[in-house]
């Protein structure tokens, strides 16, 4: 099992605020800037973790949303 190393810049989300996921509130992914970009993740190894991305907080909290409905469809 592979580890996802995320050594960057820890971004703190208030996760109560208007306009969040549902799923972001209850599960409240980890999300770091990287340069320009941002991750959003939830999980310790590849194939568990749900991961999104995105140029702002927001885009990454609505594409890791994305991955996560994806990933529970399954």
């Amino acid at each position: 099992m592979e580890r996802l190393s995320l050594e960057k810049e820890t971004v703190h989300i208030d996760y109560t605020r208007e306009g969040i996921p549902e799923s972001v509130k209850n599960f409240r992914p980890s999300v770091f800037r990287d340069g320009d970009n941002y991750h959003c993740i939830l999980g310790s190894d590849k194939e568990t973790a749900v991961c999104g991305s995105g140029q702002s907080v927001e885009e990454a909290l609505l594409d890791w949303d994305h991955a996560y409905q994806d990933k529970t469809k399954k």
